[in-house]
């Protein structure tokens, strides 16, 4: 990944022309709904090749080495810096690299046949927390902490995947953070949520404060099987670190790769 970057007019950064930067439609359709469903981002065999790396993942960890056993590990690293999401991180959290961490990745595979209900709303409405956050200044978003979803199989709307209250990343009468969130709100039923549909190897983005929730999947014979990835500027944290990218696993990436894991402190970075 190149260091080198000119900002632009629109407040992000052309660094390499293979990075794919958000257009002026996508920028709109995210401040104002809170997330974004980009469909067929993977190519069938990237998909394929991360797919089967989850699979043995679940299925038989021992039989990858050490510093493979994470979800975005070994043939699955290059899900870290995808040229798409470089252009996100740029037009949404900052726009030089040196500013951008990922704290925290887990995997996502249910079934119909699973009986657990995960329907959890959370966080939402207008927010102070450095994490939680949502701002629009100068003409650019400031979103904290952006959420990458990779969905590797099919998603069918209405019969799983993640929901969310469109524009509850800014909604001004009621906050998760301050208790007072509408019961009513949360009810599946209420009119208020949307889900969406996509193809395999499509990528879900959304601020971390817009209020979203799991649901069950119920689409027979097509489990879910997801990788998310939640990415933050490097001056804070949120997440406790999950077990799964200790040091080993981060020590056998990339150089440029691991400097997505750099400690919480940007002044390093300013001398």
């Amino acid at each position: 990944m190149n260091d080198k970057a000119e900002t632009t007019p629109n407040g992000t950064t052309q660094e390499d022309p293979a990075v794919i930067q958000m257009t002026d439609y996508e920028r709109f359709q995210f401040d104002l709904k809170g997330f974004l469903v980009i469909p067929n981002v993977l190519s069938d065999e990237e998909t394929e090749t991360v797919r089967d790396h989850i699979d043995i993942l679940r299925k038989s960890p021992e039989s990858l080495s050490e510093h493979q056993r994470a979800p975005i590990a070994g043939p699955a690293e290059f899900l870290i810096d995808h040229p798409r999401v470089v252009g996100i991180l740029q037009a949404l959290i900052d726009p030089s690299p040196d500013r951008w961490r990922l704290e925290s990745v887990f995997m996502s595979n249910r079934s119909s046949e699973d009986t657990n209900d995960p329907w959890t709303p959370h966080v939402g409405g207008t927010n102070l927390d450095p994490s939680l956050s949502y701002r629009f200044h100068n003409n650019r978003i400031y979103s904290a902490m952006t959420r990458i979803v990779w969905e590797l199989n099919e998603v069918v709307k209405g019969q799983g995947g993640t929901c969310l209250v469109p524009g509850s990343h800014k909604a001004n009468l009621a906050s998760a953070q301050e208790g007072n969130w509408p019961e009513m709100a949360d009810d599946p039923e209420s009119g208020l949520w949307e889900t969406y549909g996509c193809p395999p190897g499509s990528l879900v983005m959304f601020s971390e404060g817009t209020r979203h929730t799991g649901s069950r999947w119920t689409h027979a014979g097509n489990p879910r099987c997801a990788i998310l990835i939640a990415y933050n500027h490097a001056s804070v944290r949120f997440h406790e670190p999950k077990p799964c990218m200790n040091p080993v696993v981060i020590g056998g990436m990339s150089e440029d790769h691991q400097k997505f894991f750099k400690d919480v402190w940007i002044l390093a970075n300013k001398r």
